[in-house]
């Protein structure tokens, strides 16, 4: 059996380089309070920011969208410009609450149109990846014992070369599957082997560890929605509901490339993000873990404005992004891109660069720097 097929037998898809042992016993916590996690959603395909936070009084919006712009009498209304998609209105209890904001015009200069290529720059927050950087998380936690656990089969903005990370599909199976390994033993000295058995040490130590906090869990009392969307929240959900102490988890909701039919897709997609979160809140706030928590979205790229011959929207550059928690300040931050100013490619002009959004992350919410201010102060 080979390393890939024994991680995924444990429900792991991807394993970085875990830290000793002896640092385990600080990653488990039940003292709620004192977390600062952030749940990341990679909407996947570059979500089409335009049809999510609508300048429903704006005319160059409904020009260029004759059969897919979203009706005024519909919007769910913001501001006096400004509103969302209504197949977001279970947010609506949330920004009214003001937990819940919006930030406009996200996106760097010459926006990358390759999926891979720019996921990556989300990803690294460096303008040209390539490969070659770690994840903005694994640059902000180079040493912690387990920097963040990806819900997903992609660590994204978790990777890094000598930073502790995991991917689980489903917690309990992990750890009934964890800690059942303990017979991989050798006297080997060869460095390769040793390496992989201290892993798999290491996995059976958190396995068995947090099946112990997960047997008495209590289920979440709101349904996450149907699929892997609401499956991974619900995973996310039974982690940090165990006392679990890591500081980001990485979900990705896809199928957001919607070149043809937009309308209808995205109106479906919007539906299953917005139950989900709108769950989350709701699960969260039942067991006191609300405020230990913030909720961002992120997305490779936007849509450009103008529709498509399919009824779709191509590829982009700026977009919006949702940051929502107990401890969010609620609102609209940044400035909406111009509809009538466009580059030369026809795309959206960015006026929010998204490594600013980060750095109120690592700063304000994390702690890793001296507290920012100014208008993108979310926390």
């Amino acid at each position: 059996m080979n390393r890939r097929d024994f991680l995924k037998g444990l429900g792991l898809s991807t394993l970085s380089l875990l830290a000793a042992p002896s640092v385990w016993a600080n990653t488990l916590s039940t003292l709620a309070g004192n977390r600062r996690i952030v749940i990341l959603i990679e909407l996947k395909g570059g979500n089409d920011g335009l049809n999510t936070l609508i300048p429903y009084t704006h005319p160059n919006y409904y020009s260029a969208r004759p059969t897919i712009a979203i009706e005024r009498s519909s919007v769910l209304t913001l501001s006096a410009h400004l509103g969302l998609n209504p197949a977001l209105q279970t947010l609506m209890p949330i920004w009214n609450e003001g937990e819940l904001a919006w930030v406009q015009g996200i996106g760097y200069e010459t926006g990358n149109r390759s999926h891979f290529e720019a996921i990556e720059i989300w990803d690294t927050a460096q303008a040209e990846a390539r490969g070659l950087h770690d994840g903005w998380i694994a640059q902000s936690f180079p040493e912690h014992s387990l920097a963040g656990i990806a819900l997903d089969t992609n660590l994204g903005p978790l990777y890094g070369q000598n930073v502790s990370a995991l991917s689980i599909s489903e917690p309990s199976n992990f750890a009934s599957s964890g800690s059942r390994i303990h017979a991989l033993k050798s006297d080997s000295t060869n460095p390769s082997l040793q390496h992989i058995l201290n892993v798999q040490s290491q996995i059976e130590m958190l396995a068995s560890t947090l099946a112990d906090y997960l047997k008495d869990l209590p289920a979440a009392k709101e349904s996450f929605g149907a699929g892997s969307f609401g499956q991974s929240l619900n995973s996310a959900y039974t982690l940090i509901a165990s006392g679990l102490n890591v500081p980001a988890y990485k979900i990705t909701l896809g199928s957001f490339d919607t070149h043809t039919d937009h309308r209808s897709r995205h109106k479906l997609l919007l539906q299953s993000l917005a139950q989900g979160l709108a769950s989350m809140r709701n699960n969260l706030k039942r067991i006191g873990m609300w405020d230990e928590v913030i909720i961002m979205t992120y997305s490779e790229f936007g849509r450009r404005l103008k529709e498509n011959a399919n009824k779709g929207i191509d590829h982009g550059a700026a977009s919006v992004q949702l940051v929502m928690g107990g401890k969010v300040k609620g609102g609209l931050y940044g400035e909406y891109p111009s509809l009538t100013d466009l580059d030369e490619r026809g795309d959206l002009v960015y006026t929010t660069d998204f490594r600013d959004v980060y750095s109120v992350i690592r700063n304000n919410w994390w702690n890793l720097g001296e507290k920012l201010t100014g208008q993108l102060a979310l926390i």
